[in-house]
């Protein structure tokens, strides 16, 4: 009879810490742009997937992306996605759709960043739906990390305490239940364009952030066991694939010319070996794509939307020729980054 009770309490106490832990979730964790987007990748038409981290989600605008490349195009790119991310944002746009093409681009950042346990880090897990390709994900990613972002996520949100009623009344909204991105707190410079792109204004004043310097002591091997992952999933599937690296800051890449050129060895060397083209658009021509540092809003390389929709045009043209097997590297790329020089704005400014 003691055991039993013992039993008894110890079930009511699991149920109860649940309860608890379900209500705060609930009451604390603000909707994010993750939600919407995979919402979109379930519902939506498309049949190119573009994966990758927040370069991306800056720099590819789906629209344009689809009128050039004749194919409707969902970016799938957030902010903290790694390559075993990826991977699983694949899988399960597998479960629903068709696809002909994918782009990968590719963040050497990324491949030298020590994980953390930041809302960052459990970002695209905490989004990602409920299915069976999620305890495959749950094992490599968070078991091995940080499981408590899984169960716990609301201790990434205990300040907004105060905004626990708003919040609430928020989910109980038609808008939240519809996943519309209307209940996604932004930066009041970003407007979500739909199909994953977000469009920052130029109104938005020009951040100091620099890229991490390429450190192959700090590399991480699994990221490119993951690329090449995503590559044999793609072949199975009758799935076109290249690899991409969006256009950056030219003045960060001509300040880091030596990091970038031993990632683009890397990544080149990573393309080769999984028989896939790698097209690295820091090396664009200047007269393909004009740029300067005033189209980013940080030094990292983030675009501002006028640039991505720029980009985006060049960027597609290249890949659909790419896939077709009819590109001529020469009629965009420079063959050495070290002809990516200091922009004019900057020597204006007395800088160099």
């Amino acid at each position: 009879m003691k055991k039993r009770k013992g039993l008894i309490a110890a079930v009511v106490f699991i149920i109860l810490v649940t309860a608890i832990n379900q209500f705060l979730n609930y009451a604390l964790v603000q909707p994010g742009l993750g939600r919407t987007m995979f919402y979109e990748c379930k519902n939506n038409d498309y049949e190119c997937l573009i994966l990758g981290a927040s370069h991306g989600s800056y720099g590819f605008d789906s629209s344009k992306m689809s009128e050039e490349l004749g194919m409707s195009t969902m970016n799938m790119c957030i902010g903290g996605e790694y390559m075993y991310d990826a991977y699983y944002i694949l899988k399960y746009a597998l479960k629903y759709k068709k696809l002909k093409t994918v782009i990968l681009d590719l963040d050497y950042q990324y491949f030298v960043n020590q994980h953390d346990e930041s809302i960052l880090f459990n970002n695209v897990y905490n989004a990602y739906p409920a299915c069976n390709e999620k305890f495959g994900y749950y094992m490599h990613k968070m078991a091995r990390e940080e499981y408590r972002g899984t169960f716990l996520r609301w201790t990434n949100y205990w300040q907004c305490y105060k905004t626990v009623g708003k919040t609430i009344k928020l989910k109980q909204s038609d808008a939240y239940k519809n996943y519309s991105p209307e209940v996604v707190s932004m930066n009041k410079y970003d407007t979500y364009m739909g199909n994953g792109f977000v469009s920052r204004s130029k109104d938005y004043k020009k951040s100091t952030t620099s890229c991490l310097d390429w450190d192959e002591n700090k590399l991480d091997s699994e990221e490119g066991e993951y690329v090449g992952k995503i590559v044999n999933l793609c072949r199975k599937n009758g799935i076109n694939i290249v690899l991409t690296t969006v256009v950056q800051d030219p003045d960060t890449v001509s300040e880091k010319c030596s990091g970038f050129a031993q990632a683009d060895a890397y990544i080149s060397d990573l393309a080769t070996q999984f028989d896939v083209k790698y097209l690295n658009f820091n090396k664009l021509k200047f007269d393909v794509l004009d740029r300067t540092t005033d189209d980013f809003y940080d030094k990292e390389g983030h675009m501002y939307g006028d640039m991505a929709e720029k980009f985006s045009a060049v960027c597609a043209k290249a890949v659909k020729e790419a896939i077709a097997d009819t590109l001529n590297e020469e009629d965009y790329f420079d063959k050495d980054l070290s002809l990516i020089h200091i922009s004019e704005p900057t020597r204006r400014r007395g800088i160099s």
